[in-house]
């Protein structure tokens, strides 16, 4: 029988591509995505990139060099919500990730962060029970710290760092990751407003904290909740 290319296949190689570090690992995904594409069309079955094969490419864009891959990792979200994929935690975090590595002017900064905020209030929006939320407050934190990294950048934030960690709180998505990403965005003033009797400057442990914050972040093993 003649051996023919299946999605576990594809999935695979733009899994490898998006972690090897190459230059050209974007458009080595694209072009792979591409072939599916045209074999779905030819008639071959299950070969149509799916969440998995699209987290590859938001992988790749993320770990890319390019400065505008804030806005390139947004619109692949929207091609895949136009395609009809499901967009997990994991896909978001990704684009999430793509702001927090994006490098440039101030302006380019600015508009990665506006990104980062229009992601993590879709994010919340359409986080079904299995979506592991905690990496997504995770990442959006640390988008914030890695592109306002001065204090008076930091100050300038304030008020969007402090509601959404209270609203992670409220969710119960706050983890040991999570919580060293918010104390780096944080300023110093709003560490002591949000922490000042759980640790002192710079350093808050995640012992230190009300256990209704981390009440239902879920682990990668079996879908448990941490405090099972």
């Amino acid at each position: 029988h003649e051996a023919r290319p299946n999605i576990v296949a594809f999935t695979s190689t733009c899994d490898a591509w998006s972690k090897s570090g190459e230059r050209q690992a974007v458009k080595r995904v694209e072009g792979l995505m591409k072939w599916m594409r045209d074999l779905s069309a030819e008639g071959l079955l299950d070969v149509m990139p799916n969440e998995f094969t699209y987290n590859c490419l938001l992988t790749a864009v993320a770990r890319s060099k390019d400065p505008n891959k804030a806005a390139k990792a947004y619109e692949i979200l929207r091609e895949m919500e136009d395609g009809g994929t499901r967009i997990t935690s994991f896909a978001y975090s990704n684009v999430l990730n793509s702001c927090a590595y994006t490098h440039g002017t101030p302006s380019v900064k600015r508009n990665a962060l506006r990104t980062a905020i229009i992601v993590l209030e879709e994010a919340e929006e359409k986080a079904g029970p299995q979506d592991r939320l905690n990496i997504v407050f995770g990442s959006f934190f640390q988008a914030c710290a890695n592109l306002m990294k001065l204090e008076k950048e930091k100050v300038k934030i304030e008020k969007v760092v402090e509601a959404a960690f209270y609203k992670c709180c409220d969710q119960g998505q706050v983890d040991k990751m999570l919580l060293t990403q918010v104390r780096r965005a944080c300023s110093k003033q709003l560490f002591l407003r949000m922490f000042g009797t759980c640790g002192s400057f710079p350093d808050v442990s995640i012992k230190d904290i009300p256990s209704e914050w981390q009440k239902n972040v879920r682990t990668k093993h079996r879908g448990k909740y941490k405090g099972n």
